[in-house]
């Protein structure tokens, strides 16, 4: 299990969710993948993407499927190997 942590940061809060938003829109249809949800972090305009993935092929997969989605052209993930977890 992986997971994959965005952050954006920029100017205009609107656009860029709305750029998250397109993105994760397609995590929907990729094998592997689990959940994703966006937070923004309060009193920023900073916007955190956190992500699960059954294994890093799944997310490479979806990776590649963002293109030119500015946002996420714009953010380097950061990539954890889930060593475990509870609910």
């Amino acid at each position: 299990m992986l997971t994959v942590i965005h952050t954006f940061d920029g100017p205009d809060l609107d656009r860029l969710l709305g750029q998250v938003r397109t993105g994760i829109r397609t995590c929907e249809n990729v094998d592997g993948f689990k959940f994703a949800s966006v937070n923004q972090q309060q009193d920023t305009s900073e916007i955190m993407l956190f992500s699960k993935w059954e294994d890093r092929r799944a997310f490479e997969n979806w990776a590649g499927t963002v293109g030119e989605n500015n946002a996420f052209k714009s953010s380097t993930p950061q990539i954890f190997e889930v060593i475990e977890e509870k609910y």
